[in-house]
């Protein structure tokens, strides 16, 4: 029938699928972004609610026989906000992906919703890091307690407590990318291929240690290879370097990868 349908009106039914294909996108890109950004949440309440009441037992138990000045408690604050992340980056992309391209959505609005959550998970959770950090350094203050390991960066001052803030920004964003891309990996390459890939999949984890330098592991590390006092400029660099090294090898996995059949 297209036969006698004009040029002009064969360029109309073309620019009318373009559209309804972009309009499918961003709304996939909405739904996708969404459905990951709220799942992280929903179950980042829960994580946030332990953390405060493990983090106050201890500091409780603590403040009562003097047997430590806060060091256990800082880790569970401050420095496991990131693993948690990275945990969720390796669920939410590889349960939805079925889903996601069933329902009429692509694999580019997949990886575009992964960055787009990454971004707001690593504002939102980093935010909520830091002015709990904050205030597990008042606290440690009013105990008496010197403040050592990630409470170290914090002060009165509120430029400190920015810094932070930007700290755990890009340990947050890049940790959940490192995961989602770490968990499609395995999803495309299987697991003996997936493992073999995944020294390089932790690539940009070790560039935002080495740009941020949390206690665990960034410090000793810069410290081995002489880069333990890099400024908050370079710094950030290193974390914008570290967070796009993550979006590309999550989108290098994802754009082409098959999807396994969903069996109940």
């Amino acid at each position: 029938m297209t036969e006698n349908l004009g040029p002009a009106a064969l360029t109309d039914r073309a620019v009318q699928r373009a559209e309804v294909r972009r309009t499918a996108e961003k709304r996939s890109l909405r739904t996708a972004t969404w459905n990951m950004t709220a799942g992280s949440w929903t179950v980042g309440v829960w994580y946030w609610a332990i953390v405060v009441v493990v983090a106050a037992v201890i500091g409780y138990l603590g403040g009562q026989t003097n047997t430590f000045e806060g060091e256990p408690i800082e880790g569970v604050v401050n420095g496991s906000v990131k693993f948690f992340l990275f945990v969720l980056g390796i669920i939410f992309p590889i349960g939805s992906i079925a889903v996601h391209v069933a329902a009429g959505g692509t694999r580019r609005s997949l990886i575009r919703a992964a960055w787009l959550t990454a971004g707001v998970v690593g504002v939102t959770f980093g935010l909520a890091a830091a002015l709990l950090g904050y205030a597990e350094w008042a606290v440690f203050r009013s105990l008496g307690w010197l403040p050592t390991l990630e409470s170290s960066q914090l002060d009165v001052d509120a430029r400190v407590l920015g810094t932070v803030f930007l700290s755990q920004v890009f340990f947050c964003a890049v940790y959940w990318l490192v995961g989602a891309a770490i968990g499609m990996g395995y999803y495309r390459l299987r697991f003996l291929r997936g493992t073999f890939a995944l020294p390089l999949l932790l690539v940009p984890v070790a560039l935002v240690e080495l740009a941020f330098q949390s206690g665990y592991f960034g410090k000793p590390f810069a410290q081995a290879v002489g880069l333990d006092d890099l400024e908050v400029l370079i710094a950030a660099v290193g974390g914008l370097v570290a967070l796009a090294a993550a979006a590309f090898a999550f989108r290098l996995i994802t754009r082409s990868v098959a999807i396994a059949p969903v069996t109940t």
